[in-house]
């Protein structure tokens, strides 16, 4: 049987990197909210709920599937972190919001993160980080233009 390679191409190995950097910010994500009985996939569904919003909006600006923000989100409702209110204007959906438990969860987050990225900041130049933010966020309007015009 022959051994898969490693494609060789600039976007192939770009794809593979963006990968691998998603999974280690996952993993620090979880040391952050993991001694306070969270994890990375719940603190992305409370950090959206600072703002009301439904599950679709949510599932859309975090690149998941609506099902599994679904399933994050009823537990949070659970663990009283969230709590649905009415939408004003679509009687059929319903808006998320954080609750004041969920804020307190969200700003000891928030501690912890600030703390985990002055280290990491120590480690990087500001001015590169800011140049790689906006290549990133011009590639993601790229691929958001592109995959909208598929999908049409």
């Amino acid at each position: 049987m022959a051994a898969i390679k490693t494609p060789e191409d600039p976007w192939a190995q770009f794809v593979l990197s963006i990968f691998k950097l998603n999974g280690l910010i996952m993993q620090a994500g979880d040391n952050i909210t993991q001694p306070i009985g969270q994890s990375s996939a719940r603190w992305q569904v409370l950090s959206r709920a600072f703002k009301p919003q439904t599950v679709a909006q949510m599932a859309r600006d975090m690149g998941h599937a609506r099902q599994g923000v679904q399933r994050i989100a009823d537990i949070l409702v659970q663990e009283k972190l969230i709590a649905y209110k009415d939408h004003p204007t679509d009687q059929r959906t319903k808006l998320l919001h954080l609750t004041p438990q969920g804020s307190k969860i969200l700003e000891t987050i928030h501690t912890r993160r600030m703390e985990w990225s002055k280290q990491i900041m120590n480690k990087l130049e500001l001015k590169q980080l800011i140049e790689v933010t906006s290549a990133l966020e011009e590639l993601g309007e790229t691929l958001e233009l592109e995959i909208n015009a598929h999908n049409d």
